[in-house]
């Protein structure tokens, strides 16, 4: 009786954290993807793209009133517009990536794009 005893202590020690036991043989969980890991590297990038976005609004506001002889009031309102559709792109990307085509794909192609304008 001990023997058996020990032989299922030993066998449920060999058992790692991720793996669990289903009717004798050994399932192994599916590791989780993103969480705490990613942020590192979200917050940064997150960071320059706000700050390019700022360099990006003065130099378009300065090229469109100085350069276009636009009014101030007209070069904001184009500047909101462009400041907003940058901001909508990505939910649209996201729309088409999970529901139509894949993330590759739409990584593919949005990129595709980028490299052309």
């Amino acid at each position: 009786m001990e023997m058996i005893e020990n032989k299922i202590e030993s066998s449920e020690a060999s058992f790692r954290d991720d793996e669990h036991q289903h009717n004798g043989c050994c399932i192994r969980k599916p590791k989780q993807k993103g969480g705490l890991r990613t942020l590192p590297f979200i917050f940064p990038t997150d960071f320059c793209d706000r700050f390019a976005m700022a360099g990006f609004d003065g130099n378009l506001i300065t090229y469109l009133t100085q350069v276009m002889n636009m009014p101030l009031v007209s070069a904001s309102n184009i500047l909101t517009v462009v400041d907003g559709t940058s901001s909508f792109t990505p939910l649209l990307g996201a729309l088409i990536a999970e529901s139509f085509i894949g993330q590759y794909w739409t990584i593919t192609a949005a990129s595709f794009i980028y490299l052309l304008v």
